[in-house]
């Protein structure tokens, strides 16, 4: 090595600085942790899903970066000497073993996928134009009011750091000696953490393209079935849906109690209803999952005869349906009783209307309960209502002595619930509740008020069943769906879709969307999607075909029964042997929980790094100076 004084000058300004700056970053991401994000995870001022996501997901890199800074500390501890001594060995064996620290944890450092991946949009909730209250909050926190200091500050770190590595590896690569072996660790440390960092973009990229549909498909329950959390693009013809029974029947409507005939269509998701068989979008639809009994009715409510009608009784309402015969009748009873499900909930937000139990609102089991002013949803004229918030969800009436609620919204389709400017409407202590089809704007007496209902509200916030972090993405690309007709509809051609699966630790998700839709460049990305599910990965059942041809490598999963459902079997194929063998090793291993998880990784503790430290050191070392006598690497450590 040329320039002995020079190079190790700048080595040890080098380490230094790697030892310093790293020292400082994890102080800094610590307080962004205490200071900014766990306080804001529980403000009633923001939607706090994100925030609680960003928040999990930055203590886990502090975990990581911990253990990361008690190697560092660890190795050039041993290595004290490099800041006194001009030793090329003691030099040479310092580079090697900084760059060992960084190969053990580039794997774990994967986990910075899911932070960068959330920043982006978190960075625009966290925009306090607009928002008073986060903008008082943000100027509380910042004690010395200098932008060193602020949430913005702070936020970007994660991802400037971890883009920083590669440079420093860089450096130490021009300290060493080409063909050295010192310098062909280092080489090898930096590409790794450039090939982390290139991976890193790619799940940006990637979580903007699907990141609404794996959030959606986190929150919903994979033991239910639902049509339109499977299939939330707006097209459901009345002839491009798999069917069980289907055809014309009379129905009673709901409140003017007039009577029209209905196309009705029957699938594993409950029962449609249309005003043709031509009809492109269903007028109704009764989710099986809310389906509690049907039975023949001993009076046709429409004729007043004996015969030709059934009553289906759900949770909220009963619906009266006329059939043509009285075998048609028995076909649908015999028809729904197939699809009724077996795990039944109980639920005490029933429509009084169809109930035989008169329960005044006030004797309702509750978290939270109360009289509020809500603003009406077509007239926007504010009125004073009696709200309870219980297991099930939330209810209001007219009064805390009423029987029969004017609405309920059930808690799987609660979305967020914050505070907002008093300035919107001019009131003060006013909050809002998104749901999946419309945002509820309610005002409470009190400060104290608004922030013990949105408490309560949030506990009753669906959390994610199965984590769908795109740090835990093990493969992901598009397949050619075989049997796309069988599952989505027989209008649906695999030719004129783009099919996506994604291979998670905690699952497999498929994703269908129509090419070259001009919709894409607008709105929410998970709205394009016209089929999405997700497979656990313990009920996923594998099968590889042998009768593999030309370009045509088929495979296929089957995803048991779902509360007596039948199973259902996804056919895929691929166009090459090595894109179906990853997508089959991928699934092979996380249906044997065999692929450990960074999560756990993390918690190894900074004993057992240091042994895989020495282990790899040693091994890299020897492997290349086995014959290299007094100049080995192994030997000077």
């Amino acid at each position: 090595m040329t320039e002995v004084g020079s190079t190790t000058r700048n080595l040890r300004k080098l380490l230094t600085e790697i030892l310093e700056t790293e020292r400082t970053y994890v102080k800094n991401i610590d307080i962004l942790a205490v200071r900014y994000l766990r306080p804001l995870s529980t403000e009633t001022f923001l939607t706090t899903m994100e925030i609680q996501q960003l928040s999990a997901s930055l203590q886990e890199i502090l975990n990581v970066q911990r253990d990361f800074l008690q190697s560092l500390e660890s190795v050039m501890a041993k290595h004290r000497d490099v800041y006194t001594s001009e030793d090329s060995r003691i030099v040479r064996s310092t580079i090697f073993a900084v760059g060992g620290v960084f190969l053990i944890y580039a794997e774990q450092f994967k986990i910075y996928s899911s932070f960068c991946a959330l920043y982006s949009k978190v960075k625009d909730i966290l925009n306090a134009e607009g928002n008073d209250q986060l903008r008082h909050f943000l100027d509380d926190q910042n004690e010395t009011k200098e932008h060193s200091h602020s949430l913005e500050s702070f936020i970007i770190q994660p991802v400037q750091r971890i883009l920083k590595y590669p440079l420093f590896l860089k450096q130490l690569s021009v300290l060493t000696d080409e063909g050295s072996d010192e310098h062909h660790h280092i080489c090898k440390a930096c590409d790794e953490m450039q090939g982390l960092a290139n991976h890193i973009n790619d799940m940006q990229k990637l979580n903007a393209e699907f990141g609404a549909s794996f959030r959606q498909l986190s929150s919903e329950d994979p033991s239910i079935r639902d049509f339109y959390s499977e299939r939330p693009h707006r097209s459901h013809a009345a002839n491009n849906i798999p069917v069980i029974k289907s055809g014309f029947c009379t129905k009673e409507g709901a409140k003017m109690k007039s009577w029209k005939r209905r196309f009705f269509v029957l699938n594993e998701y409950g029962l449609f209803y249309y005003v043709s068989n031509e009809s492109t979008e269903p007028l109704n639809h009764i989710p099986r999952n809310e389906m509690q009994h049907v039975r023949a009715s001993t009076v046709n409510k429409r004729t007043g005869g004996l015969f030709g009608m059934f009553e289906l009784h759900t949770e909220n309402r009963t619906y009266f349906i006329e059939s043509d015969t009285p075998d048609e009748v028995h076909l649908w009873i015999q028809s729904i009783k197939l699809i009724l499900p077996q795990k039944r909930r109980q639920t005490t937000m029933l429509n009084q209307r169809d109930s035989i139990f008169y329960t005044p609102a006030g004797y309702l089991s509750t978290i939270k309960s109360g009289y509020c002013t809500k603003q009406g949803g077509k007239w926007k004229s504010w009125l004073s209502r009696y709200f309870v918030v219980n297991e099930d969800g939330i209810t209001y009436f007219t009064s805390e002595q009423s029987v029969e609620a004017l609405k309920v919204i059930p808690k799987r389709d609660v979305r967020g619930v914050q505070e907002i400017s008093g300035s919107q409407f001019g009131r003060e202590n006013v909050f809002e509740i998104h749901t999946c089809c419309r945002t509820f704007y309610i005002q409470c007496e009190s400060h104290e008020d608004l922030c013990e209902w949105v408490s309560a509200i949030r506990r009753i916030l669906p959390h994610p069943k199965i984590q769908l972090n795109v740090g835990e993405l093990i493969t992901h690309g598009a397949v050619e769906w075989c049997n796309i007709t069988e599952i989505i509809g027989r209008n649906t051609h695999a030719s004129g879709v783009i099919s996506s699966l994604f291979v998670f630790r905690s699952g497999l998700v498929i994703i269908c969307r129509h090419k070259n839709s001009d919709e894409e460049k607008a709105g929410d990305r998970g709205e394009l999607d016209i089929f999405r599910s997700l497979v656990p990965a313990g009920d996923i059942s594998l099968d590889v075909s042998t009768e593999d041809s030309d370009f045509r490598y088929p495979w296929s999963i089957t995803q048991p029964s779902i509360d007596c459902l039948p199973k259902r079997t996804y056919k895929f194929c691929n166009s090459s042997i090595e894109t179906r063998s990853r997508f089959v090793t991928a699934i092979r291993e996380i249906a044997h929980h065999r692929i450990p998880s960074a999560r756990k990784e993390k918690n190894r503790g900074p004993k057992i790094g240091e042994a895989l430290l020495r282990n790899t050191i040693k091994r890299l070392g020897t492997v290349r100076n086995k014959d290299k006598g007094d100049n080995s690497i192994a030997e000077s450590d």
